[in-house]
């Protein structure tokens, strides 16, 4: 009786009474934007988009905290997907310098980094956003399923 309870407030949390497109949104916008190649701002546009569209920022926070190990995996190949795409010369830069220059001066990172974190997103775009559409189709598919 006990776990039931505690498996009941602990849906009704990440639910909040949204809807099976709401509650989709919110996983695979935070799940997006999470990735995103540029540390640090993704909790504020989460947050944004969340107030914006009424998603569940609970659930957005904890998939972006989640998330934060494959943003950092990702950032490389963001970089070299956006190098590739606007055929520019590859840049040696590595995730550990890239960190270590955002933990020491955020703002001078993009200063000193933003021609290839402009790659990055460009990468991030044209690979992420397509694939998110995607799964968003089949995590809709599953959730209906799931609430009914």
């Amino acid at each position: 009786m006990k776990q039931n309870s505690l498996k009941n407030k602990f849906t009704a949390l990440f639910k909040q009474g949204l809807s099976p497109i709401q509650l989709s949104e919110s996983i695979i916008v935070s799940g997006l934007f999470s990735i995103i190649p540029i540390l640090g701002v993704s909790t504020f546009i989460l947050t944004t988009l969340s107030i914006k569209r009424k998603l569940n920022l609970p659930i957005m926070i904890a998939i972006s905290y989640v998330m934060w190990p494959i943003q950092v995996l990702l950032i490389i190949p963001f970089i070299r997907i956006g190098e590739f795409i606007f055929s520019v010369p590859s840049t040696p830069h590595t995730v550990e310098e890239i960190i270590s220059s955002f933990q020491n001066s955020f703002f001078q990172t993009l200063s000193h980094l933003s021609f290839e974190l402009l790659c990055g997103l460009g990468g991030w775009f044209f690979t992420a956003i397509p694939v998110s559409f995607g799964i968003y189709l089949v995590v809709l598919i599953f959730l209906k399923k799931l609430i009914k």
